[in-house]
């Protein structure tokens, strides 16, 4: 019995020397290969020198630190996207678009344009006269229009007394009667010097689109042609 630990002891003391020998070549084989793969730092720290770099321009400009805008509030932190608003040709704007309309962006509308043409629907919304608003030998068209406005809407609006006679002289007298509610203008539509601009109405029994033909005459814009567009009669035939 004696023999055999003695022969097993003796057989694990030659094997330590061998497996520590192993263990550590494996070691240094694990760390030369490691050595070998360059670390993501010294990747970028040989790009950086390796980089010709041009000299700064304006840098103290740059550096700076900037604290207020002309015209943006000193309450707003300053942010890429709150300069950019400050600044209108950095982008495009956008307008709103109705269906079957088109789309809200009026900006080629003038204000005297704009002015004459709300003067305009706030007369046809009331039943109000629109003589002074057609332009010289252009009568007949406002004619035309107030005859298939009644024509599209006799079962949607009460067009009795729709106008009388006054007594005192031969002019004749509009009674005022709210048909529409309110109204807008649309994207115009530019050939030359004459405009046609959408404009459409609303109410709760009934929507009208227009196209108004204008044109500048003496200073001021003159409406020479009104077209009806579409309609709709809200729960009705239209």
């Amino acid at each position: 019995m004696g023999n055999k630990l003695r022969s097993v002891f003796f057989c694990l003391f030659l094997t330590l020397p061998v497996l520590q020998f192993l263990s550590c070549s494996n070691s240094a084989q694990d760390l030369v290969i490691e050595e070998d793969i360059p670390t993501l730092r010294y990747t970028a720290d040989s790009l950086y020198n390796s980089t010709v770099w041009t000299e700064e321009l304006e840098i103290d400009r740059l550096t700076s630190k900037v604290s207020s805008v002309a015209g943006v509030s000193s309450k707003l932190n300053l942010t890429p996207l709150i300069l950019l608003a400050q600044n209108p040709s950095c982008f495009t704007p956008v307008f709103p678009v109705l269906d079957s309309f088109g789309s809200l962006d009026t900006t080629l509308i003038s204000k005297s344009l704009r002015e004459m043409l709300s003067s305009f629907a706030e007369s046809v919304s009331v039943n109000s006269d629109a003589d002074s608003f057609m332009s010289k030998d252009c009568l007949y068209s406002l004619s035309l229009f107030y005859s298939d406005f009644t024509r599209i809407f006799s079962g949607c609006f009460d067009f009795s007394d729709q106008a009388v006679s006054s007594a005192e002289s031969d002019e004749t007298q509009f009674t005022k009667k709210h048909f529409f509610t309110s109204f807008v203008l649309g994207q115009p539509f530019v050939d030359g010097v004459s405009y046609e601009v959408p404009l459409k109405f609303f109410c709760d029994k009934a929507t009208m689109t227009l196209s108004v033909f204008c044109v500048e005459q003496s200073g001021s814009w003159k409406i020479e042609q009104i077209q009806i567009c579409d309609w709709e009669i809200i729960n009705g035939k239209d």
